[in-house]
């Protein structure tokens, strides 16, 4: 048992109970014992081969347990229920790579249990040729013979009483020191009205204590034969089930290591660039939701190196006004009645704290700069909004809608710092992002592949389950809101800005001045001025996707109202039937833009999910 290895876990110290059961039951087997049992390293069971539904009991309390998780094989013998007999083995589970102590990392101990009844007693007689009994001692003391292979029990229970005396204690709940090594018993019984020669031994707990014994017997005409054989066919029984059970570690660990092998295996792989290794399907259990976790980082590390490869590919400048700029350039974005905003030349101190550096763009929602903010010592995005509009609500709900946009921290949102107000101008700092707009990367590189544009599709999910989360709806999710850094990072810009120009309750979709988001993008309700809930941030995702798959506007028109009567009342050519994109992206494209808002994926986390089955089925086209 001392030379038992087997790999090391790379994800976990201990075996899990999802398949407890099945590794009980394996060593149970392979040791011919009548119940094996696996515990974890803190002793708690995982499971127990005849009983299925064994509770996760700790077993951290038992002298055999608690030697076998220290790392050393151990064995002894128990009583069940003041009348049974039994030996027990317990073996620490190792991982196969050697440590610096020169063991695996201990995954937990396998326990197996023998009866010493009848038919062992069979078997040790039939190889030994000499009867053989074994007997328990209760709570008084008293023997109580558990197995044998002749039939008179009172008799031998006589023997014992008799005859054992000098190893047997009166009382069995004392330690009896040195009893594993007392000099053997023997005398003489009357067994089946036949004279026997006999010897017995005590056979004792895991601390020592004599739980009980065995008792050879062979005819007196045969007393000079060797019973010493008894003795060692019972103590090479002992041996043998340490072996096995530490054979049997060695299956368990290897039947849980297997996967994790391939994952430490796809791990170094991809930390080197490669993003193809396959990971096995490892089964239901915790092993196999790491696996699959696994799996679907692979995925999304493949489709954003795809994306790399597409701003790698372009000739596109990766510069900071390229966000600002084309956040400017909205297109048939409807704009605020506010005015022009008043002119910010370079090196003007604003509020006290931001000295402008540089324009970086104009639109109809405003103006953005580049900032240095004093105080922190780091440059920001500024976008001022002039704020002489007739709705006062409108700023209010504008200043309630930025207070929740500034509680968004996540990788794929552009995080929004403050909102202020200077000289009647009120302006919005936020995080200058570095890289490329994605509206800009489709004029450049017209359809995108598709394992790309998963990967901006589930990026803008994420982004979009947190603003939502937060209680933000976006309401202007288009590409000129988005920017994608050279490494393959979605940006998300302009969360809460949209509230600024929402409609008052009872005003028309077209009414003069008034900016409600950018039609191309819109849901059917918003563009009729119903109602919103997070939905419509699916149908611009949608949107999004097809223009990207496809390099075109699902929809065309030259004004507003004939745009309107499109998206109301028109189906579009699917990307599968205009571009030749996979079926099964497609299918999701055209789900997340339905007219009907019930038909959509319920929020960004379904979506995401649908397109990680687009993944699954690795973007092969119909």
């Amino acid at each position: 048992a001392s030379g038992v290895r087997s790999t090391s876990l790379a994800a976990t110290d201990s075996l899990e109970p999802g398949n407890g059961y099945d590794h009980a039951v394996g060593a149970a087997a392979a040791i011919g014992a009548d119940w094996a049992q696996i515990v974890n390293t803190a002793g708690v069971r995982q499971g127990k081969s005849d009983e299925p539904a064994a509770p996760r009991d700790s077993l951290a309390g038992s002298a055999l347990i608690g030697q076998a998780l220290d790392g050393r094989p151990v064995g002894g013998f128990g009583v069940l229920r003041d009348s049974q007999l039994f030996q027990a083995v317990a073996v620490p589970i190792f991982g196969a790579s050697a440590s610096d102590s020169g063991k695996g990392r201990l995954l937990g101990a396998v326990m197996a249990v023998r009866y010493l009844n009848d038919s062992l007693a069979a078997q040790v007689s039939r190889g030994t040729g000499s009867h053989v009994a074994f007997y328990a001692v209760d709570r008084a003391g008293s023997p109580r013979v558990t197995g044998a292979d002749l039939g008179d029990r009172a008799a031998i229970a006589s023997f014992v009483r008799t005859g054992m005396a000098a190893w047997t204690p009166a009382d069995s709940t004392q330690s009896t020191t040195g009893a594993r090594d007392a000099t053997p018993a023997r005398g003489e019984a009357s067994v089946d009205g036949k004279r026997y020669l006999g010897f017995g031994r005590p056979l004792t707990s895991v601390s020592g204590r004599a739980v009980g014994g065995f008792v050879g017997l062979r005819s007196a005409d045969e007393a000079e034969r060797s019973l010493d054989s008894v003795r060692n066919a019972i103590v090479l029984a002992a041996i043998a089930g340490l072996v096995l059970a530490a054979l049997s570690s060695v299956l368990v660990a290897r039947h849980v290591i297997g996967p994790l092998q391939s994952l430490a295996i796809a791990a170094r792989r991809a930390a080197e660039g490669d993003y193809d290794a396959q990971i096995p399907d490892a089964g239901g259990d915790e092993v196999g939701t790491v696996a699959s976790a696994f799996r679907s980082l692979l995925a999304d590390l493949r489709d954003k190196q795809a994306l790399v490869d597409v701003l790698g590919g372009s000739a596109l400048a990766l510069n900071a006004s390229t966000m600002a700029s084309a956040a400017m350039r909205d297109g048939q974005t409807l704009r605020l009645a506010v005015g022009d905003a008043n002119s910010i030349a370079p090196g003007r101190l604003l509020a006290g704290r931001y000295e402008v550096r540089q324009l970086l763009g104009e639109g109809g929602m405003g103006t953005v700069y580049r900032a240095h903010d004093r105080e922190l010592g780091e440059d920001v995005a500024i976008k001022t909004l002039r704020a002489d509009t007739a709705d006062p609500s409108a700023l209010e709900r504008f200043r309630g809608e930025i207070r929740l946009a500034r509680k968004i921290s996540h990788r794929n949102v552009v995080r929004t710092h403050d909102i202020g107000e200077a000289g009647g101008e009120y302006y919005i700092t936020m995080e200058l992002v570095e890289g490329t707009s994605l509206k800009e990367l489709i004029v450049a590189r017209g359809k995108l592949p598709p394992a790309a544009v998963v990967s901006i599709a589930k990026q803008l999910c994420r982004a979009l389950e947190v603003a939502h989360e937060a209680g933000v709806i976006h309401r202007d999710i288009k590409p000129q809101n988005m920017v994608v850094e050279s490494d393959g990072v979605l940006k998300v810009m302009d969360f809460g800005i949209a509230r600024l120009a929402e409609r008052a309750p009872g005003q028309g979709p077209t009414q003069q001045g008034m900016i409600v988001g950018t039609p191309d993008y819109m849901a059917p309700e918003q563009l009729m001025g119903d109602a919103i809930d997070p939905r419509v941030d699916i149908y611009a995702a949608g949107v999004v996707m097809y223009e990207c798959l496809t390099g075109r506007l699902p929809f065309q028109a030259e004004n507003i109202f004939t745009l309107m009567t499109r998206v109301l009342e028109e189906t579009p050519l699917s990307p599968a039937e205009l571009a030749g994109v996979p079926r099964a992206l497609s299918d999701v494209v055209m789900r997340a833009m339905s007219r009907d808002r019930e038909q959509r994926p319920a929020s960004a986390h379904a979506l995401h999910e649908l397109l990680e089955r687009v993944d699954e089925s690795r973007l092969a086209v119909a």
